[in-house]
Parts: structure tokens; sequence; C-alpha cells
């Protein structure tokens, strides 16, 4: 009893200072939460982590994910556990790089250089860390809407802003020199308030903007400043250190919004100098004039800071998932993945699979493994793609977008039944195969929404097509399609054994099978027997005899 009371007290007295500790140094205490978090999937929300690629996504050079490829392919999840970010800032850029293909296999690999340097310098990745600390409130996930949104706009009533402004200063000369009223300043003062809090709140939103604006650009110029004292492979460090010179401008017109945002007795005090002679809306108005020719050095600086943070996580992403490669981007269609596996599965098991410009058919009954193999592929591929990492040993992937099939379900909204929504969705992939914007497609039960005969037929027909275009991974379950399409397709499948633990070892293995064994399951699941006897049955003979 002792024993335990004695080591109760020296737990709380650890607890203790380690709290007193943390409250007098906030770095420490900072530090402390970097390498608690290190690793570990992200647990964010996802408050406007898209408003950056919204912004910016209708460039014409760049292709992106689709939004259904994104919904089909688990990609939400997916990002959500990449997602440890530190800053808005970061959240949104990995947002918009995980949507993004990027063409050039050079960016991929300093990409990847850049993740490794990251991941194996523990001191450069937690100064960055600190650094962008002073910038993680949720408040500067709005940035993005002034940088690479519509531009601000002079307020209409802006020289009657200048003329209150001078009334303002005028009030309280005129109290001292000229004994006038007091009521003159108070009435001054009272109409600045209305100004600031009631005419105009989305100008309010804006200052506020440019003054997180100008927080950026200090945590930008510390980060710059780490890039010269610690030259590294990590690119953004060195163009943030280069581009210290072009933001000197911007810092200057903005020194009053720094000046203003600082301190809590500093900003107490910006207070009510804005009350007092309405300093916020003069500051802005003169800023509106310059803002375009200071909007391309906002922009990269939003890039480069966000992609730090964006790469960081990455880089923790990488080190609890240490079975990963950089990637072979190849103009040709060939796909070749070893001991690949997908990024949500928590005891995944590893598949390989080589298409040298061929298509894959993939059986096997529900549950066995053939939709999360499709995913997985289309998953590494896009990973491979964007991001310059595939989840496997060795890997090669075409330099293609990738489009899926996989969820289709009646929409009660729009009224459209399964198989019509995998019709639109069939069409679009035609279409973008015939214009070369996409080489793979992944396809999940195929016309599963229609009857037997249909479905073969419709499915036959539109593989055979579309093969000839593009590399095709599809699912089915009818064992029918392997004959049919395999002079065109590699075929795979899964098996389900009712005499293991699960029913299902989830092993991709090649070739054709003739294998029935889901009805063999519904004995192990203790069905009537005579009920397993007579589905047997029909299966050996047919069902309409």
């Amino acid at each position: 009893m002792g024993v335990q009371t004695l080591t109760s007290g020296n737990t709380l007295r650890e607890s203790l200072v380690e709290s007193l500790r943390n409250t007098l140094s906030p770095r420490r205490k900072l530090l402390a939460e970097f390498r608690a978090s290190w690793s570990r999937p992200g647990t964010k929300d996802s408050w406007l982590v898209s408003r950056h690629f919204d912004l910016t996504r209708g460039a014409p050079s760049v292709a992106v994910v689709d939004d259904k490829t994104w919904g089909d392919l688990e990609y939400p999840a997916i990002f959500a556990a990449l997602d440890s970010t530190i800053t808005p800032l970061g959240s949104q850029v990995l947002f918009k790089k995980l949507r993004s293909y990027v063409d050039d296999s050079a960016d991929l690999a300093d990409d990847y250089r850049g993740y490794e340097t990251l991941r194996r310098d523990p001191g450069l990745r937690e100064a960055v860390q600190l650094m962008l600390a002073r910038i993680r409130t949720d408040s500067h996930a709005t940035i993005a809407d002034y940088i690479f949104g519509e531009p601000p706009v002079k307020p209409r009533y802006a020289a009657l802003a200048v003329v209150q402004s001078l009334l303002s200063v005028a009030a309280p000369i005129a109290l001292m020199t000229l004994s006038a009223s007091p009521l003159l300043w108070i009435a001054a003062v009272m109409m600045n308030a209305a100004i600031t809090f009631v005419v105009s709140p989305r100008l309010h939103r804006e200052v506020e903007a440019l003054k997180d604006c100008t927080s950026l650009l200090s945590v930008a110029d510390g980060l710059g400043a780490l890039g010269a004292r610690t030259p590294s492979s990590c690119a953004q460090l060195n163009r943030l250190c280069a581009e210290m010179s072009a933001r000197l401008q911007v810092r200057r017109a903005f020194r009053y919004f720094k000046l203003s945002r600082g301190s809590t007795v500093t900003e107490a005090l910006a207070l009510w100098i804005n009350l007092l002679f309405l300093t916020d809306l003069l500051a802005y108005i003169r800023i509106v004039d310059r803002f375009l020719q200071f909007r391309p050095v906002l922009a990269s600086t939003f890039e480069l800071v966000g992609s730090l943070d964006a790469d960081i996580a990455i880089a923790s992403f990488l080190e609890r998932n240490p079975d990963h490669c950089q990637p072979s981007i190849d103009a040709e269609p060939i796909i070749d993945l070893q001991c690949a596996y997908h990024p949500l599965l928590v005891k995944p098991v590893k598949s390989s699979v080589r298409l040298e410009g061929r298509s894959a058919l993939v059986t096997g009954s529900n549950m066995a493994g053939k939709t999360t193999f499709i995913k997985t592929v289309g998953t590494n591929i896009i990973l491979g793609r964007t991001l310059g990492f595939c989840l496997a040993s060795r890997a090669t992937v075409p330099k293609s977008t990738v489009m899926a099939s996989i969820r289709g379900e009646h929409s009660v909204e729009t009224g459209k039944s399964h198989y019509f929504a995998e019709i639109e969705a069939i069409k679009t992939f035609f279409t973008c195969a015939t214009r070369g914007e996409c080489r793979v497609f992944l396809i999940d039960e195929l016309f599963s929404g229609t009857n037997t005969t249909e479905r073969l037929a419709a499915a036959r027909a539109v593989l055979e097509q579309l093969c000839k275009e593009a590399q095709v991974l599809v699912t089915t379950h009818d064992i029918e399609l392997q004959v049919a399409l395999g002079e065109r397709f590699d075929l795979y499948h899964f098996l389900e054994d009712p005499d293991i633990e699960g029913f299902f070892d989830y092993q991709l293995r090649p070739g054709v099978t003739q294998e029935r064994n889901a009805i063999r399951l519904l004995a192990r699941m203790d069905f009537p027997v005579e009920v397993v006897r007579k589905a047997l049955a029909y299966s050996a003979r047919g069902i309409d005899r």
C-alpha cells in the first residue's frame, strides 16, 4: 500500500513539473505535441480543406482526379489519414497535391527526396514545425480566398471614409484648441464604430485576412532564414530563401497590418486606434490599388509554406508505412506493382500484378477481395502520379490519369437507377479514352443492375471496345466472361474457402477459375441442408432445368 502511494505521489509530482515546464516554455510544449503526433494518422476535421483546390482547379494544363473517382476510391478517407498537417494552409495544399497529377517525373522525384529529407532529419523537421505553429489558427484557412479568389475591390464609400477619418483627427484637436464640446469626438468615434462593425462586416473580414497574410509573410521569412542557415534538399526552404527580396516590397506595404497583429496589448491598442481614426479602413483602401501586383508573391508564398507542411505530413505517413517505393513513370501502358497494398487496410494482404499493354478481368464472389484489389491498383497509380510514391516494394505506373466506376447507388434525389448511372459513367470513359485523356479505367461489377443475359452481352461488347483504347481492370461474378475476353484480358481470380476461418484468404491468383464455392458458404452459415443441396444441383445443370 505504501509503495503504491509513493508511486502515485511521484507520478503526480512529475505531471505537475511537466505541466509547469510546458507553461513556462511553449516551445517545449509544441515539440512534445509534434513528437507525439509523428507517424500517427491525421485527426483534423475537413473544414475548408478543398478551398485552395476549388479556387485553382480550372487550369487546363493540369489534370486532376475527378470527383467520382475521388469518392469511389475512398480518397476522402485516405486524405484524412494523411492529413497530420499543422496549419490550414498545409491541409489545403496537401488536398490539392493529392488531386493534381504531375507530368514531370523529375518533379515527383524531387518531392520524394523532400519527404525523405524531412523523415530522416527530425531537427530540421521540428524547426520548420515550430515556425508553422504561428499560423495554425482556423482563421488562416480563409487566406486562400483572398489570394486565389476574386480580388478585393475598393469600397464605393472610400472618399467618405477618408473624410470621416480626417474629421476623427480634427475632433480631438478642436477639443483641445477650440474648447469644442466632447460630444463632437464621441460622435465621431461612434460613427467609426458603426462603419467598422455594422456598415461593412465583409470589409472587416478582409482586413483580418490581410493581417493573416502578414503572419504568413513573417513565417515565410523565418523559413527562408532557416533555409539559408541549413541548406538541404528541401526545395521549399531554398525557394523561400531565394524569394525573400521579392517579399520585401509586400512586407513594406503590409507594415500597418503587421503592427496591428502581435501581442494581446498590441492588438488591443490597434483596436482602439482604429475606433478613433479608422486606420484599418484607410490602410485597406491604400492596399487595394496595389494588391494585384502583390498577388503572385503571396500565391507563391502560400504554396511554398503550405507545401512544407504537407510534405511533413506525407513524411509522417511514409514513416508509419515503411513498405513504400519511388515508382517509375512510364509512357507505355505498363502497370507493374509488386507486393502492393491499400493504405486503409490495417493488416493488408499484399498483391502483385504486371500488365503490359493488357487489361485484367478479376473474378470471385463478394468479399473475396476483387474490389479491394482494383482499388489498390488505382490508388497506387494515383499516389505515384500525384505524390510520387507507391505503397509497394517496386512499382512502374503508366503516365495516365485514372477513372473509376465502383460505387453506384440508386439516387432518390435525381431518380437515377444504379444501371443508368453506370451507363453514364461508362459513356464518359469512352469519351475520355477516345480523346486520350485517360488510359486506365477501373470498373466494378459491370452492369450488375440488369439481368444475366443482357449483362453478359453488354459487358462483353463494352469491354472488348474499351480495352482497345486503354487498360481496363474490371471485376465480375460472371466467370463466363473469362472465355469471352481471354484474348485481350489477363485473367485473375479470388477464391472463398469454406474450410478456413473468415472464408477468404484474399490471395490474388492468376488464370481461369471454375470454382463455385459461394453456395458451399451457405452450409458454413448453417442454411438448411435441403436448400444447399438444391442450390448445388441447380448450379450443376442450370437453374431452368
